[in-house]
This record gives C-alpha cells, sequence and structure tokens, in this order.
C-alpha cells in the first residue's frame, strides 16, 4: 500500500507501507535507485544499511508520528542503533526530508 505522507498540511512524499516481515525485509536493499519514493518500516526502531546502493535520509516516529530522531545522509554500510521511543522509521533518498523538523508530527 502507498499512501501520501503529510507535513504541516502538505503533502511531502509517497510513502509504501511496509508493516509485515516481508515487506520490510529488503526495503532498498541491492538497489540502484530507490523504487519506492519513501518507505515506511513499521513497527521498526533501527535501521542498517547494508547492501544498498545510495545515501538515504531516516526519520524516527514515535506512536503519534511525531518526529522524534532525524538522521540524514546515511552511507551504505551503516548501522543506527535502536532509537528509544521509536515504533516507526521512514526511509527515503539523501535529502528527502531537508525540511521536516524533529518535534513535529506527521501524518496521512
Amino acid at each position: 500500500m502507498v499512501r501520501v505522507l503529510k507535513y504541516k498540511d502538505e503533502n511531502i512524499i509517497n510513502v509504501f507501507i511496509a508493516d509485515s516481515f516481508v515487506k520490510r525485509l529488503f526495503g532498498y536493499m541491492f538497489r540502484k535507485k530507490p523504487h519506492h519514493e519513501a518507505i515506511m518500516l513499521k513497527p521498526c526502531n533501527s535501521i542498517h544499511t547494508f547492501s544498498m546502493k545510495f545515501n538515504i535520509d531516516a526519520l524516527f516516529l514515535n506512536e503519534n508520528m511525531q518526529v522524534i530522531k532525524k538522521i540524514e545522509n546515511i552511507r551504505p554500510g551503516q548501522i543506527v542503533t535502536k532509537i528509544r521511543g521509536a515504533k516507526t522509521v521512514i526511509e527515503s533518498k539523501a535529502g528527502a526530508f531537508n525540511n521536516i523538523k524533529e518535534g513535529y508530527n506527521l501524518y496521512f
């Protein structure tokens, strides 16, 4: 399923909802470029970029879809360990979340 993510009453990006083990398993791995504008990994509170071919941005959200941590320009081969309070992660190509600030809520 793909949904339009909103921030401050503005449509910002189309997000593929990966809410099962199989959907979350590969994400952006083994791809030369993103096959979705963004991927929501749910549930999720840590990520890795092993076998990725491009840099990504990641938004870590709590149960209310509030951005509790934003990490930009994560290179391939990196690990982002558990973010306390995170229930969901949204990944996209580097630069996609430039205007999003920590502490704000996202919604569909």
